[in-house]
């Protein structure tokens, strides 16, 4: 019997979590899902010590960004939290750059942005008892 070893197995995954998102493409996105995904890729490309997980983990995000933009939104926040997923993918495309010109440094200040701009939309996204309360 032949096993798969972990590194091919966890390309395997990948691409096949990369995929995902184009097969479901007549699908609604499952935001919430996406956006905890996301997360994670942050999270993995922030710890990445070298160029090449920095790079892979970048693109995840990268695809991610583009499936939670094509989720539908409650129509009075739809333009605005497009245009911070549309600053988020320019920032991941900024930190592309850097890490192609082999410039770590510049790569982590725009993953920083990226968490910037995180923070800044996820308070978008909450609803003030106010409203709740009075509408």
């Amino acid at each position: 019997m032949r096993y798969i070893s972990t590194p091919s197995l966890r390309f395997l995954t990948l691409l096949l979590f990369l995929a995902l998102p184009t097969a479901q493409a007549g699908q609604s996105v499952n935001l919430e899902t996406t956006m905890k995904n996301m997360g994670l890729a942050y999270k993995q490309a922030h710890r990445a010590e070298d160029s090449d997980s920095l790079l892979r983990h970048l693109d995840e995000l990268a695809a991610l960004t583009d499936a939670a933009r094509q989720a539908s939104f409650p129509e009075d926040k739809a333009e605005l939290f497009r245009q911070g997923l549309d600053e988020v993918r320019a920032a991941i495309d900024e930190a592309q750059a850097a890490v192609r010109a082999d410039d770590q440094a510049l790569a982590r200040q725009h993953l920083a942005r990226i968490d910037d701009l995180r923070k800044q939309y996820h308070r978008e996204r909450r609803v003030s008892w106010w409203r709740i309360l009075f509408g």
